[in-house]
């Protein structure tokens, strides 16, 4: 039974500094959120730009590789991308980019037919 008791007594002590630390880990992992923005808007970006999706993100040059190996510079707003200071600027781009994907859409499929 003293068994039982410690490990019980165990439990309770660490069980809330575990809880501490997930909720930590939760709020500094906000830029994994904002890279999976970013991978969304470059893979919009190299189809609108007519290239095959994205392939990778390459910092040296702050542009990205499309799946065709063609190479996008990236808006300087979002370069490079997912820093402290230009999270909304990320989100803002893919905003802008679903925007010109709905128009081109609207363009291109009516009610009755749609070339898409």
């Amino acid at each position: 039974m003293s068994n039982m008791l410690l490990v019980l007594f165990a439990m309770v002590l660490l069980l809330p500094a575990f809880q501490v630390e997930g909720q930590s880990y939760r709020r500094n992992t906000g830029g994994a959120s904002c890279y999976g923005t970013f991978f969304g808007a470059a893979e919009m970006w190299c189809r609108l730009e007519g290239h095959d999706g994205f392939q990778r993100y390459n910092s040296p040059g702050c542009n990205v590789t499309c799946k065709d190996e063609t190479e996008l510079p990236l808006p300087e707003t979002v370069c490079p991308p997912c820093k402290t200071n230009n999270e909304n600027a990320v989100r803002k781009w893919k905003d802008e980019l679903n925007k010109r994907k709905e128009k081109l859409v609207d363009a291109w499929c009516s009610p009755r037919k749609c070339y898409c």
